[in-house]
């Protein structure tokens, strides 16, 4: 390599250090429901999920994924090939740390885990966690309640936590 080409080479990377700095690699675990409703009526037997809430949780963890490839932060891994081991962890909030686990097999640097808690029929907290695998510890965390059980009230809690609270404009961090 020549002289210039090194300086040359030098310069674009003083001038372009995003260039070298790779994107951290994530993985964003399904959203989980805890059902506070259900957990506090006596001498009945958990429901499990409504397909609503089912449908909710499977619409706003895509929402949360793609908003976080557009934040250009993170390279989000494919979750595919642990599926089996997602499904084993359900729910991940419970799971005592094999979120940490789980994301190193897919060679993940950052966990979003996410839950809704649900108040009741119309009072839900969203809440999304970013943890630090290597560390073992979250180092983000944003929660938002809403008022309301529709798609655009669960999606518009997810977007404002990603775009306001996790990372808004501007913010270097």
């Amino acid at each position: 390599m020549t002289k210039n080409r090194i300086v040359t080479l030098a310069l674009g990377l003083m001038l372009f250090p995003a260039v070298v700095q790779a994107a951290q690699k994530a993985i964003i675990f399904p959203f989980d429901l805890i059902d506070i409703i259900q957990q506090f009526e006596l001498g009945i037997m958990p429901k499990g999920i409504a397909p609503e809430d089912k449908k909710r949780l499977a619409l706003i963890t895509d929402e949360l994924t793609k908003l976080i490839k557009e934040t250009g932060r993170y390279d989000v891994v494919d979750t595919e090939p642990i599926a089996g081991d997602l499904e084993k962890a359900a729910p991940v909030f419970e799971c005592n740390g094999c979120e940490d686990d789980i994301a190193k097999k897919v060679e993940a640097d950052v966990a979003f885990i996410s839950t809704v808690r649900k108040a009741s029929d119309v009072l839900f907290t969203v809440s999304v966690y970013i943890r630090d695998v290597n560390k073992g510890k979250v180092t983000r965390q944003a929660s938002s309640e809403i008022y309301g059980n529709t798609d655009a009230m669960w999606l518009r809690s997810v977007r404002y936590l990603v775009n306001r609270r996790l990372f808004p404009k501007g913010a270097t961090q």
